[in-house]
Parts: structure tokens; sequence; C-alpha cells
């Protein structure tokens, strides 16, 4: 049996054949084609490393192979705070903070924060200023370095809590994750390094839109006072020239939230001719959203406040057996009447909350009942006149069937007439009185 020239054990010889010719002596080994590759066939090959666990090849493919995962490895020390390092985990339609405080500000302004639970609010915001007040800031890369055990000895959050609140904060899109953090135990020995190594965020807010066009004129914050004669006719009161009142973060979040579920919406949320009944509370709650976000569609000013504020107006009128179109009805028609009203609330109308609850207020009696509305009164014209009918049906099937059961008499009338008549001349009767036939 001729060996294979490429087998392991033939290359070992051979190279160790080489090698002891050699030593004996250098002159007689000869660089032939052969000895070539006898020679690079016994060096390690790049495959060969991967049982060397200290190899990067090795490390790399075993940390591939782990239960399929991969987690990807922490950013130097060095820059971890780099340009390249930051805008790499910062995702689209945002940048780095102009600011601390204006990253304060753009908390306040999302939707999601607005929309959130009153203490779920409360404690975000006292999670952003203690996050905002840690040490390691960097104002040049707008990077921070929170320690979660200053956050729990001085600020009282526990470990559970700074996890949820990170992890909300980085899924509204105002934080980024730059480096992850690393104990002592897991840097690397090359590294020097036997401390501990924090967590980087960065903070970041929506980017502008630079189609905007600003006006440079500044605006009069101030009461104006004409000056005496400088118009004759018209008054010297102070008069405000300032710009109206921005509407409040909660109202403008609230729009946009409403705004989103309107738009996506592609079927009728809830039947408009439906009524809101349900058996557990649970199922009750839903179909009144429901219910409410289809009178949002239908009515264009009650988009100006949230789902939330127009069920809790309207929930007495669902339970009442009111319907979606009922409610429209009586938001623009006065009760037990034809009058209309002259406006809408579409504009002039800034507390739309208000003018929803005085609008239905008229629907409500003294006592603190509702009126019929116009469904229910249709219901109750259908019923009065299906009892019309039914009535009269009646009545005719009784007329005939006393018509049916009639037996004329056997007797003729004048033979009859002339019976009476001779029974009161007897009794000796007016002649001209009534006779019963």
């Amino acid at each position: 049996m001729v060996p294979d020239p490429g087998s392991a054990s033939t290359v070992v010889r051979t190279s160790v054949g080489l090698q002891k010719a050699a030593e004996r002596d250098p002159e007689k080994l000869h660089l032939t084609p052969e000895n070539v590759a006898a020679l690079g066939a016994a060096l390690p090959r790049a495959e060969d490393t991967t049982a060397d666990p200290d190899s990067p090849t090795g490390r790399s493919k075993r940390r591939a192979g782990r239960k399929g995962k991969h987690r990807p490895r922490r950013v130097r020390k060095a820059k971890e705070r780099s340009n390249r390092a930051v805008w790499s985990v910062i995702p689209a339609g945002h940048r780095p903070a102009r600011h601390i405080v204006r990253w304060l500000r753009s908390i306040q302004e999302l939707a999601e924060f607005q929309l959130a639970r009153k203490d779920l609010k409360a404690n975000i915001w006292r999670f952003a200023n203690a996050v905002a007040q840690c040490p390691g800031f960097d104002p040049a890369s707008m990077t921070i370095m929170p320690i979660w055990q200053r956050l729990q000895e001085r600020f009282g959050f526990p470990s559970k809590s700074i996890s949820n609140y990170f992890r909300r904060l980085r899924d509204w899109g105002v934080l980024a994750v730059v480096a992850t953090g690393r104990t002592a135990k897991f840097t690397p020995k090359s590294s020097g390094r036997t401390e501990n190594e924090a967590a980087i965020y960065v903070l970041l807010e929506k980017a502008e839109d630079q189609g905007v066009e600003k006006s440079s004129v500044p605006v009069p914050t101030r009461a104006v006072n004409n000056p005496p004669h400088a118009r004759a006719g018209e008054s010297s009161n102070p008069q405000m020239d300032a710009a109206s009142p921005q509407p409040s973060l909660k109202r403008a979040a609230q729009r946009r939230e409403v705004n989103h579920q309107l738009h996506n919406r592609t079927e009728p949320l809830w039947d408009p001719n439906a009524t809101t009944d349900a058996t557990t509370k649970r199922e009750r709650r839903e179909t009144e959203r429901l219910a409410s976000l289809e009178l949002q569609f239908r009515s264009f000013p009650l988009q100006r406040i949230s789902t939330a504020h127009v069920a809790a107006i309207c929930r007495p009128f669902f339970r009442a057996g009111w319907t979606i179109k009922d409610i429209l009805h009586a938001i623009d028609w006065r009760p037990n009447t034809d009058a209309k009203y002259h406006h809408d609330g579409a504009h002039g109308v800034g507390n739309t909350g208000a003018w929803l609850k005085f609008r239905l207020g008229k629907w409500v009696r003294h006592d603190g009942g509702l009126y019929r509305s116009p469904s229910q009164k249709r219901e109750a014209e259908r019923s009065q006149r299906a009892a019309e009918t039914r009535a009269a049906a009646e009545r005719r099937e009784r007329a005939l069937a006393e018509r049916s059961s009639y037996t004329p008499p056997t007797v003729p009338w004048r033979e009859r007439v002339t019976r009476i008549r001779q029974a009161q001349l007897a009794d000796k009767q007016p002649v001209g009185q009534a006779i019963s036939l």
C-alpha cells in the first residue's frame, strides 16, 4: 500500500527527516518543490487555530456558537465617547441634545410621557432629573455615565425601577446606549484595568425640520400703551399685542395620539347605530372607548381632547342606551325642539371638554334623568304604530267574528212592530213613545 503524500503521518515523517538531514549536513538540504511543500504542510494553518482557546478566531467561533447568540462587544474605553461611537447608535430622525435642559424639555413634549399615568409621570420626571445630575457628563458628545449605586443611595430608586425607567426612556427615543456596563470580572486582562465600567448613554432629541420659516421679529410679551392722540378714533386702553398662548403639552400629546389612531382607521371602530351594552366592566369600558373614538372621528372638534375625556363625558349617555348618532344629534340640536345651534365647536371654542359637557347637559332633566334620545323616540313611535296596527287588526277580527256568528230573526220586522204596538195599547201606553226593537 502506497502511503498518501498528503496524510498527516507522511507529512510529519517527511518534516522530521528533513530536519535531521539539515542538522547532519545543512548543504544536503535542497529547496526542492517537494521539500518546500512538506515544510509548509507541517506548519500550523489558520483552520487549526480553533483548537487554541486563546486565539481570537477560536473565541469568536466559540461565542457565535453559544446558543446562537452573539453579544456585541463593548466599545473601548478610549473611544467610548468618540463621534463614531456616538453617532453609530443614534436612530434616524434624532440627534444629540444641544443642552441638558433641552433634553429635559423634550421629555415633557413626548406624547407617551403626557399620556402616562400621573404617578408614572412623576417618577419618570424625577428619574430624568436624577440622571441629569449624575457625574460623568460630557457636553461635547452629550454622553452621560449614570451609576446605579448613586441612583439607589442618593435618590432612593430600587434597582428594578432603574432598569424599567432606563428601558422606557430608550423606547421613547430620548436615550441610546453607546457602551454597555461591565464588571471587573469580564474586563479583558490585556487592558490592565480591574475596576467596574459603567454604561455610557447619549442624550437624544428629535431633529428639527429645517424647512420651517422663522421670523426674526421679536414678539412682545407685555402690554403696549398707545401714545395719547395717536389714533383719535380708537381708545387708548392698553392692548395686548402678544401672540396667542400655545396649547399645553398634554393637549398636544392627546391630539397626536387621537390623530394617530384615527389615521390608521380602516373601518368603523363601533357601529354608530348600536349601543354599548356589555356584560362585564372591562368589556363595557372597552366598548365605550371605541364608541368615543368613533365619535371623535365623526366630530372634528372632539379630536382636540383625549378619548378618555370624551368617554368620561358621554358615559352616562352610553349607559342610558344612547348611540353615537344620538350624541352627534344632541351636540348640534336642542332637546324637544327643532332648533339647531348657530355655531359648532370648530371655531371660537377654547375648552372643548366644557363645550361638549354644556351641549349634552341640555339633554339632562331637572330630576337628573336624561331625555329620550332620537333613536329611542323613533323606537317608541315605531312600537306605538305597531301596537295601533295590532289593535286595529284585532278589532277587525272581532267584528268579523261577530258578523259571522249573527243569526237573522225568522219573524219579519213589520209583524214585530205590530205586536209591540198592540202590547203598548194593551198596557195603556202612549202611542208616540219610543218602541224598542
